[in-house]
C-alpha cells in the first residue's frame, strides 16, 4: 500500500473566504504536504535541491471542493498526503492531498511536477529529466506508475468552446512583487491562483449587472479549479491576466491565461481553469 503522512492543521480566518477554504491557501498547504512526505519517506527539499541537484516544477494541479469547510465548522482538520512517481521515464513526480473536517473531505487535490536537473546557478534554472536511481529507490512498487498524468485543461477549454456559450472575455494586469515568489525570484506558483482569482473578481465586478449569474462563484464559492503550467513568473513581470467566462451547462466557468503583458513570443505562462 502506498506511504502516507498524516497530522493536524489548526486553521485560522486567513485560510478562507466566507465560504470555504481560499484556492491559494490550498495551494500553499498542497506544497507543503507535498514536502512533508518527500521528507517523511524520500529526503528534504533542502536535501533534494542542495545535494542531489534536482528540483520539481509544478505542471498541472486540480483542487476539487467535496463538503463545505468554513471556519466556523472547525477548529482543525486533519491533512493526509501520498506520492507516486509517474510516467515511462519516471519523469513526473504525482502528490494527491486531502483535507478532511467534521463532514469528511472537505478538499482533494492532486499535482504533477516534473524533476528538473539544476544547474547550480541562483536561479535554481535546469532542464527536464527523469528522477535519479538515487531516489527512484526510494519510492516502493505501488508508488510508480508508468502512465503519464495529463491534464484536462486543453480539454476543458475546447468543450468550453464548443458546448458553452461565451459571456465576454476582458483583462486585468498584475506585477510579480517578491513576496508572490519563492526562493530563486520565481513566482511561487501558488500566488497564480490568486491572479486568476483577482482577475475572475474584476471580471464580475465589470460585466456581474449584464450577468447575474457571474456572480455565484463569489456568494457560493467554486466547485472545482484546474490549472497548467508553461513557464515560470519572474520578479517585476508585468502580467496581463485574460479572462473568458463560458455557461457550459449548469456551470459557469472562467478561463484565465497568464502571460507578459508585453509580448515576448514565449506563450503564456499558466491557463486557469475555474468551474462553479
Amino acid at each position: 500500500m502506498p506511504r502516507s503522512s498524516g497530522y493536524e492543521l489548526v486553521l485560522d480566518a486567513s485560510l478562507f473566504t466566507p465560504t470555504q477554504l481560499q484556492p491559494t491557501a490550498v495551494g500553499r498547504l498542497g506544497f507543503q504536504a507535498g514536502t512533508r512526505w518527500l521528507r517523511d519517506h524520500v529526503c528534504s527539499h533542502r536535501t533534494l535541491v542542495s545535494e542531489h541537484q534536482v528540483g520539481l516544477v509544478l505542471w498541472a494541479w486540480q483542487l476539487e471542493y467535496e463538503q463545505p469547510l468554513r471556519f466556523t465548522d472547525a477548529d482543525e482538520v486533519q491533512v493526509d498526503v501520498r506520492a507516486r512517481v509517474r510516467g515511462p521515464r519516471s519523469s513526473q513526480l504525482e502528490v494527491e492531498m486531502t483535507v478532511s473536517g467534521p463532514a469528511g473531505v472537505a478538499v482533494r487535490t492532486t499535482a504533477a511536477s516534473v524533476p528538473l536537473r539544476l544547474s547550480g546557478d541562483q536561479a535554481l534554472s535546469g532542464t527536464p529529466t527523469g528522477l535519479p536511481d538515487t531516489l527512484l529507490a526510494a519510492f516502493r512498487p505501488d508508488e510508480v506508475e508508468r502512465s503519464p498524468f495529463r491534464s484536462p485543461v486543453p480539454a476543458l477549454r475546447a468543450a468550453f468552446e464548443r458546448e458553452g456559450e461565451r459571456i465576454g472575455s476582458d483583462t486585468t494586469t498584475f506585477r510579480v512583487h517578491r513576496h508572490h515568489c519563492e526562493v530563486a525570484d520565481q513566482w511561487y506558483w501558488a500566488e497564480s491562483l490568486g491572479f486568476a482569482g483577482g482577475a475572475r473578481e474584476e471580471f464580475v465586478l465589470r460585466h456581474g449587472r449584464r450577468a447575474p449569474e457571474l456572480r455565484r462563484p463569489l456568494a457560493e464559492g467554486l466547485r472545482r479549479v484546474d490549472v497548467t503550467w508553461l513557464r515560470a513568473g519572474q520578479l517585476w513581470d508585468l502580467l496581463k491576466v485574460t479572462t473568458t467566462a463560458y455557461r457550459h451547462g449548469a456551470d459557469i466557468a472562467f478561463v484565465h491565461e497568464l502571460g507578459l503583458a508585453e509580448d515576448d513570443g514565449g506563450g503564456p505562462y499558466a491557463v486557469v481553469v475555474e468551474r462553479s
